[in-house]
């Protein structure tokens, strides 16, 4: 009993002792460490600057009231400059207290305004002129006045540029016509005075009223009609004074000759019945011989070879088919040219 008791204890023992050097199943690891949330980008907001560009746009400003000044606002438009000058100083109050904030659309309005009151001060002006020639244009008239009463940069200048375009047209017809007149006018008195040989009698002044009358012409190819109108006027004046002053002296001498006819035709009388009387017998001392030569043959110069010729140029011809233009624009219109 006792043998058979220690040999299951000798198996329990091997049995055991097998059992304790197995290598036991390795467990996962359970890591501990915590979980860290994904890192999100943040983006930085960066603030553009606009001080740089506010300033270039304020000197457009600046030069914009200048060209309206320069036009004559402070004489045509106090009220309206004031108003602007009012705008443009609150535009740039703003700017001193947030000077890198955009003011660009202020300050393009400023600009706008004073644009616009530029181009309305040279309405006015037009206007003033139409004025003075005694033609007017309701449209115009209305069209400075709504300028006026605007309050926004692009309704000033839309009514100022309807303004400035009525006034422009109307000038434009008015003139034309009045240099056409006068052109014509002073062809006619150069006639006159070509018809007293004044390029022999003044030729100085002639000249100079020849030179005057083509650079009328000039002006009136290249569209300059008020320099036109005035250099026709005084070339007119100059020749219709030569002829004057001429045809008055040629009168005088003309009388002068009358008289010396006359004084030789008594003398004549008397001479023929003094020979009656007491005829003269063979060579008498002091008096010439019936067939001498007194005085040296003398050539005189053709006098219409001092005529100027001005109707003849490119010039003078471009002006003279303006004036077919223009008269062909009154007939078209059933108007007459004054």
């Amino acid at each position: 009993m006792k043998k058979y008791l220690f040999t299951i204890l000798g198996v329990v023992a091997i049995f055991a002792f097998f059992s304790c050097g197995s290598t036991p199943t390795a467990e996962p690891e359970v890591d501990t460490t915590e979980a860290q949330a994904p890192k999100e980008d943040k983006e930085e907001t960066v603030t553009e600057d606009f001080t740089q560009a506010n300033q270039t746009l304020l000197a457009q400003a600046d030069a914009a009231r200048q060209k309206a000044i320069d036009a004559g606002a402070e004489k045509y438009f106090p009220e309206v400059l004031a108003a602007d000058d009012k705008y443009y100083d609150d535009v740039k109050n703003n700017i001193s207290s947030r000077p890198a904030e955009d003011h660009s659309a202020g300050i393009k309005e400023v600009i706008t305004r004073y644009e616009a009151l530029a181009t309305a001060s040279y309405a006015k002006e037009l206007k003033l002129k139409a004025d003075e020639f005694g033609v007017s244009d309701t449209g115009g008239e209305r069209a400075i006045s709504n300028f006026e009463s605007s309050d926004k940069g692009s309704d000033m200048r839309n009514h100022a540029d309807n303004a400035f375009e009525i006034y422009s047209k109307l000038l434009l017809a008015h003139m034309g016509t009045m240099a056409k007149s006068e052109r014509n006018a002073a062809l006619e008195a150069k006639k006159k005075a070509d018809s007293v040989k004044a390029g022999v009698a003044k030729k100085t002044e002639y000249k100079a009223a020849s030179d005057t009358f083509k650079k009328a012409d000039s002006s009136y190819v290249t569209k300059d009609l008020e320099g036109a109108y005035k250099g026709y006027h005084s070339a007119k004046n100059a020749f219709n004074g030569l002829y004057e002053s001429i045809a008055e002296k040629r009168a005088a001498a003309q009388a002068a000759i009358e008289r010396a006819k006359k004084r030789v035709a008594e003398a004549e009388s008397y001479t023929i019945e003094a020979d009656s009387i007491a005829p003269i017998q063979g060579e008498v001392a002091g008096i010439e011989k019936e067939d001498a030569v007194l005085l040296e043959e003398d050539s005189f110069a053709n006098p219409d070879d001092a005529v100027i010729d001005v109707e003849s140029s490119a010039e003078a011809k471009a002006a003279a088919t303006i004036d077919e233009a223009v008269n062909s624009a009154i007939d078209a219109a059933g108007g007459e040219s004054k």
